[in-house]
Order: structure tokens, then sequence, then C-alpha cells
């Protein structure tokens, strides 16, 4: 764990509060790096982020400015970039679950079980796809980056 020496100008990186910046100056590192910029969380994996997180969610490092409008949209293009990510992954494993499907039923060779889990994959991959296309368009909502309305994540 890391010492706290000091940290100043608390800054909020998203509109839901979930983390936030801070210039922080550490004991072990003061003398090679001086003051640096941190990130910090309540989920962060290192107790030292957890600490910083609630010490400047009780203002022991002045009130936290709100996120100025390039940091807001930096977040949700990271947000976004990991779900269009997943939904990627999902889509290929799908599809190719899709395809072995289809070839067992063109090939007279499909299961009574593969039968019924064709219409079932279809419905799934195309779930998917229109989340993914959502996320692509969440950018072009009125109220981005301030207030998102994220899309559902299929199951």
């Amino acid at each position: 764990m890391m010492t706290i020496v000091s940290a100043r100008q608390p800054c909020w990186n998203d509109v839901e509060h979930t983390s936030l910046n801070l210039l922080v100056t550490f004991e072990e590192t003061s003398d090679s790096l001086g003051e640096i910029p941190f990130t910090a969380s309540p989920k962060d994996p290192e107790p030292h982020g957890r600490e910083l997180f609630e010490r400047a969610v009780a203002l022991e490092y002045g009130e936290i400015a709100e996120a100025d409008e390039e940091t807001l949209k930096d977040a949700v293009r990271m947000k976004t970039s990991g779900l269009s990510a997943l939904a990627s992954s999902m889509i290929a494993k799908l599809q190719s679950d899709l395809s072995t499907l289809q070839d067992s039923v063109a090939l007279g060779m499909a299961t009574d079980e593969e039968i019924t889990q064709l219409p079932m994959t279809q419905a799934q991959l195309d779930l998917w796809r229109k989340y993914r296309v959502l996320l692509s368009r969440i950018e072009s909502q009125p109220a981005f980056p301030r207030a998102i309305d994220w899309p559902t994540q299929p199951e």
C-alpha cells in the first residue's frame, strides 16, 4: 500500500460520480515522481485508491469539481468502447454457433435439440447486433455527454 502524503484538486470523471481524479503525492514516490495525477474509485483494487476516493468524497481535499465536457466525452467513449468490444465478441461467438447449427440442418444431420436451438441462437444474435448498433449511436443522443440513455445489454 502506498502512503498518501497529500492530495488536491479532486474532480469527478463522470456524471455518475463513480471515480475522480486528483493530484497526489505518495511517500514512496515523492522524490522520483513528485505530485502525480491519480484516478481514485471505491472499487479500486488497491487500498490507497479506495482511501483517496473516500477521503475526497468526505471533502478532505476540498470541493470536488464537476468533470468538464471533454472528460465526460472521454469517459463515455471508454465505456462505449468496452461495451462494443463485448458485443462484438458475443456476436462472433453466436455467428459461429449459428453457422454450425445451420450446417447441421442443411446436411440433414441436426438433432431435435439443434433444430430447437437454431431460432433461439438467431434471436440472441439479433439482440446483440441491435445492442451494438445502439451503442454506436450514443454520441448522437441529444444530451451527450451529460445524460446517456444506455441500451439494455442482452442476457
